[in-house]
């Protein structure tokens, strides 16, 4: 599977609509082409939701590709609330995907963009 990259943009929920809505009418003269665009209210929310910690699990996550929640927590020497918090917080806002896997049927983080980048 070809991952995506991701552009975190801070910007009013108006101006975000609008963006959308020009993008609906004319697809390929998108100015972000190859990106998939996450929307930030504020620099104060995507402070919130961007940590040097939850970068740290988001590299984690692509490269050493955990089979468990509780495997990623061993991976970064974390206990395993906090790292169970901020994966569900990172699958609340689009940064990653959470699949069910075996039968004790475990969350799997799967990464789902390949880079970010930020814009303000």
């Amino acid at each position: 599977m070809k991952m995506s990259k991701a552009l975190l943009m801070v910007e009013p929920t108006k101006d975000a609509f609008e963006r959308f809505s020009s993008f609906l009418k004319r697809p390929n003269k998108s100015m972000y082409k190859g990106y998939i665009i996450l929307s930030f209210p504020s620099f104060e929310t995507l402070g919130k939701v961007i940590t040097g910690a939850r970068l740290e699990l988001l590299s984690a996550i692509k490269h050493q590709k955990p089979r468990s929640i509780q495997e990623l927590a061993r991976i970064v020497d974390r206990d395993f609330k906090n790292v169970y918090n901020d994966v569900k917080l990172l699958a609340e806002y689009g940064l990653i995907d959470l699949k069910e896997s075996g039968p004790r049927k475990a969350a799997v983080p799967m990464a789902k963009y390949s880079e970010f980048l930020i814009a303000a």
